[in-house]
């Protein structure tokens, strides 16, 4: 079972983010970039699954500025995935705005996940 974790709002989300990278680094799969064009970035940092097939997920949903390769937490948070070798992956998706509420953009981004083999399927 995978579950999507919304990190916090504001700075909050950044400063979390690094805390996870910098501590649990041995833990993560990979980190994830959906750019759209109407809209900021959603950030994934899917975890490796724990206790047999519980694996988190964690977003800041909607918050990374991101124009043509730039934007300061974009930058931030690519670079602490360098440090620590952290593979990153990077696509364009539907925009969450066309989605009537967050919870069916996360089952969405979901199924691309599964279909692209970059989380694993359910059980």
């Amino acid at each position: 079972m995978q579950k999507f974790i919304t990190l916090g709002e504001g700075y909050g989300d950044v400063f979390e983010l690094e805390a996870i990278i910098s501590h649990n680094h041995t833990r993560i799969d990979k980190a994830i970039f959906l750019h759209t064009d109407a809209s900021q970035s959603t950030f994934l940092l899917v975890m490796r699954p724990v206790r047999g097939n519980f694996q988190a997920i964690y977003s800041i949903y909607m918050g990374i500025p991101y124009k043509d390769g730039q934007g300061r937490k974009y930058t931030l948070i690519h670079e602490w995935c360098k440090e620590k070798d952290i593979p990153i992956v990077e696509f364009s998706t539907i925009d969450p705005e066309d989605f009537y509420a967050r919870e069916q953009f996360y089952q969405y981004i979901t199924g691309v996940l599964r279909l692209n083999h970059l989380i694993p399927p359910m059980h």
